[in-house]
């Protein structure tokens, strides 16, 4: 009775897809099983790779399922890198071997005897050279990806048009540019990136997925995906290859051919302030204006907006210290006249402010010192690149202009916050404020002038009416 065997056929890539590698593969495969008087059965992958880790081939492991299971006693392939480039794929199969003997394992290019030390050794061995030489393939197609990606200056190669582009990816279209820069001003005055995503999809201005399928009005649009079209370098006019900024060898940034939306200042500043923002709450639940900036007088644990009953019944807001959140539960209060007094004092705050100060936005004077010292790094890596200093010399004395970078960076940063703060110290008025069109803009306008509120316990016989003494602002 013939001894069933399975036959094997991989190729990597079918440019064409019309499975003709794999075909020529199978015929010599048959041709040799037929020879040998074995009935064949057959596995094929097709257009999958067998050095990539995180490729599966399905056949593949149906394959050493059967084999284990002793549906079929031994493997037929046409050469042992058609079968694995993976060492850790070969060691499972051995492991098989070991568990059953007699196992055949047959190439076009002589048989290999996994059963022996000798055999094993001679497989490793082979195995570990395809390993490298798809290594080696894989980082020299990389590297000429990226020399494309720093030579050519298109916005796509190949790929789907981010939104913000018409298809033909150089020009601007003109009304996702607008949604952008709006999303952009309503990041730096403070909305969250929730009411961004359910405003676009309230309005029908739904991005693409990397797909290409456009997003359902069902939730789909991910807030991460809003995120990543909001601070795409791209939008400045900046190359990225693999989600790293591309840089020439001196440092400075490549640009692109396309039309930019942004400057490279102001996308910096978006990025920085969402980046330095807390993980975004439920979207689902309407924060309170001092939800968590309330804090509690005994325990000092932070205060939650919640409803509950006033001595009438009625259902109103209040902020509350909760148990079962880490707090002593020993205080509520009702949350609209503290509310009131926190906007007055803020308001009055920034009144006082804006009379002793001009509101005119500040300038720093940083920025030559700034524009110095990325010059010498750039001078130094061009130095090191002619062959004018050594790597060693270049490591010596980087770590120094970085750090003196990296705080003049951060000082850039802070002098743009300060910016801000002083067009919102500008419109320092109630009707302003509550002009302001979410909650959350209102909570960035508290948090710029107030860290927290502490709520402190009433005392016995203490009643009803609200003592604004009780309640103390820490300001920022």
């Amino acid at each position: 009775m013939p001894v069933p065997v399975g036959t094997y056929y991989r190729i990597s890539e079918d440019m064409v897809g019309d499975a003709k590698g794999v075909k020529r593969q199978r015929e010599d495969c048959l041709n040799l099983a037929r020879l040998r008087r074995w009935d064949p059965v057959q596995y094929e992958d097709n257009d999958l790779s067998a050095y990539k880790p995180t490729v599966v081939r399905p056949d593949f492991e149906q394959m050493l399922k059967d084999l284990d299971a002793g549906i079929i006693k031994g493997i037929v392939v046409y050469d042992l890198d058609r079968f694995t480039r993976q060492p850790r794929e070969l060691e499972r199969t051995i492991e098989i071997y070991d568990r059953h003997p007699g196992l055949i394992f047959a190439s076009l290019q002589g048989d290999i005897n996994l059963m022996t030390s000798d055999g094993r050794t001679m497989a490793r061995v082979l195995v570990a050279f395809a390993n490298k030489a798809s290594a080696d393939t894989a980082r020299r197609v990389k590297r000429k990806q990226e020399e494309l990606a720093v030579t050519e200056v298109k916005l796509v190669h190949g790929g789907r048009v981010p939104y913000g582009w018409m298809p033909d990816g150089e020009t601007a279209d003109p009304e996702a540019k607008k949604e952008i820069l709006k999303a952009h001003e309503r990041i730096m005055a403070g909305d969250r990136i929730h009411e961004i995503r359910d405003d676009w999809l309230a309005r029908d201005v739904i991005p693409r997925s990397r797909s290409g399928k456009r997003f359902g009005k069902d939730g789909g649009l991910q807030h991460s995906t809003v995120t990543r079209v909001l601070t795409n370098p791209a939008l400045a006019g900046i190359k990225v290859y693999r989600g790293e900024v591309l840089r020439e060898e001196h440092g400075s940034l490549i640009k692109g051919s396309w039309e930019a939306i942004c400057t490279p200042e102001r996308l910096e500043e978006v990025t920085a302030e969402l980046e330095g923002r807390t993980p975004p709450r439920n979207p689902n639940v309407t924060p309170y204006l001092l939800s968590g900036i309330a804090r509690c007088g005994k325990c000092t644990g932070p205060m939650r907006g919640q409803y509950r009953k006033d001595r009438k019944g009625n259902r109103v807001p209040a902020y509350c210290c909760h148990q079962e959140k880490g707090g002593c539960g020993g205080i509520s209060r009702k949350a609209e006249p503290i509310d009131e007094l926190i906007i007055s004092l803020v308001l009055a705050d920034e009144e006082r402010v804006k009379s002793k100060v001009t509101t005119k936005a500040p300038t720093w004077e940083g920025e030559a010192e700034l524009a110095e010292v990325q010059g010498e790094i750039r001078e130094l890596i061009q130095a090191k690149n002619d062959k004018k200093i050594s790597v060693s010399t270049l490591i010596q004395l980087m770590p120094d202009l970085e750090t003196k970078r990296d705080r003049l960076l951060a000082e850039q940063r802070r002098a743009r916050a300060a910016r801000r703060t002083a067009e919102v110290i500008s419109t320092a008025s109630r009707d302003a404020f509550d002009a302001l069109p979410t909650i959350e803009r209102q909570r960035a306008r508290i948090l710029q002038s107030i860290q927290a509120v502490i709520i402190h316990p009433a005392g016995k016989g203490a009643g009803p009416k609200f003592n604004p003494d009780l309640i103390e602002p820490i300001w920022a």
